[in-house]
């Protein structure tokens, strides 16, 4: 019997296929103008605009020569969001309070950069709502807060995906291609997939064009239209046993307009491949907090907005994983994923689906690249899933049981 393989991808892939596709990439390119650092001026692009930018440089400026990860996107939300409407709404409850007895939003000052222009932001909306809109209910400015928030991080999201889409097409020189990442990518992908024998050097190796002679019917004349088409080459066949599980924005076979041999799923949405003059409207890319973060520890009604999983539910074009059966041998694989505690619901999910302390056909294969071993990482995710047995003493041994059972390896790749 085939065995099947369901490969989880992070954005270390893209970033071994050369891909700049940090969030530390995308704020220094996009976002943060030059600097002069002798004189300290750090300040945002002439063109740049909107609540997520502007409360980045914040964190650029609190924490950008210490040992912060002041550019983590998702972190940033998960504080922002606890801050704003967490811990009974004081933040905001004394935001209003300091609206509706006039002072100005400068007098506050408390020499952190990052909280004193998340106050300042929210005195000025909250002004507005009460001043413009005429709207004085303290629960109906909250929510139109939040909404407004929201929305920035709808825009915010559409400029990271113009940025991930211009670092691989080309729009200027006829939708021309980063060749060097398609075929990174491609190489690793059959590396991590077993198929070391498929090796590319261009996108010839990857892909064939014909033309096909089609008709249109136009005015009851019929014109004859020669359209180039894309395929994949045959040999990439095998990927059909493949399901690929990916928590990149990016999608392969998206990007080279073929049909793809396997099951490709972006776990929270994917680059649009249109061409965007203004603000892009099509992006489902999803940057949010994780569900059990706010499970565990707020029951605010407001909060749930920016779960990943709430807003993958609103969002009808973002991919569902469709997982590879049960009933047949299946190796689980890791590449690139940093295994943080952000994404545990979903390996949860997948470990009980399979029910891999029973189920001696699942093993799991944890690959890394060198300099990048993760075996820390692999030890904390299995024990922390064993927590959730309901049989606590299975759950204590399952790391003992899967290498016992020679289920699970964590592999250098070449």
């Amino acid at each position: 019997m085939q065995t099947s393989q369901l490969l989880i991808i992070g954005n270390g892939f893209d970033l071994h296929c050369g891909l700049k596709s940090t969030y530390k990439d995308f704020f220094q390119n996009r976002i943060l103008d030059t600097l002069n650092e002798s004189f300290g001026v750090i300040q945002i692009k002439a063109d740049v605009s909107g609540f997520w930018e502007n409360l980045l440089v914040q964190y650029y400026k609190a924490f950008g020569n210490i040992n912060y990860n002041w550019c983590d996107i998702e972190t940033i939300i998960k504080e922002t969001i606890i801050t704003m409407i967490c811990d009974n709404k004081n933040f905001l409850n004394n935001v209003l309070e300091n609206v509706r007895s006039g002072k100005s939003p400068y007098d506050i000052n408390t020499n952190n950069p990052v909280y004193d222009f998340l106050y300042r932001y929210c005195m000025v909306k909250c002004k507005l709502i009460l001043h413009e809109m005429r709207i004085f209910g303290g629960d109906k400015i909250y929510s139109l807060l939040i909404d407004n928030i929201l929305q920035q991080l709808h825009a915010f999201e559409a400029r990271f995906c113009r940025y991930i889409k211009d670092c691989i097409v080309d729009f200027r020189n006829g939708k021309k291609l980063n060749s060097e990442y398609i075929v990174n990518a491609m190489n690793l992908l059959a590396n991590l997939t077993g198929f070391n024998n498929i090796q590319c050097k261009n996108i010839d190796d990857i892909i064939e064009c014909h033309e096909e002679l089609s008709l249109e019917k136009s005015q009851n004349v019929y014109n004859h239209i020669w359209q180039e088409k894309h395929q994949l080459l045959k040999r990439f066949d095998n990927l059909r046993s493949v399901n690929i599980l990916s928590f990149n924005y990016t999608s392969l076979f998206d990007i080279l307009e073929v049909e793809s041999p396997c099951l490709y799923s972006n776990v929270h949405g994917k680059l649009c491949m249109d061409k965007c003059d203004g603000n892009c409207t099509h992006s489902n890319v999803i940057f949010g907090i994780d569900d059990t973060v706010i499970q565990a520890q707020y029951e605010n009604s407001e909060i749930h907005k920016f779960s990943k999983t709430y807003r993958k539910m609103l969002n009808a074009n973002v991919d569902n994983c469709i997982l590879p059966s049960k009933d047949k041998p299946l190796k689980i694989k890791f590449y690139g994923h940093s295994l943080s505690e952000a994404d545990y619901s979903y390996f949860q999910s997948i470990f009980d689906y399979y029910n891999i302390y029973e189920n001696n056909n699942v093993s799991l294969m944890f690959y890394y690249s060198k300099g990048y071993e993760q075996t820390d990482e692999v030890y904390r995710l299995i024990n922390t899933y064993g927590k959730t047995l309901s049989n606590k003493d299975q759950g204590k041994n399952l790391t003992h049981k899967l290498l016992l059972e020679n289920r699970l390896k964590i592999v250098e790749i070449p």
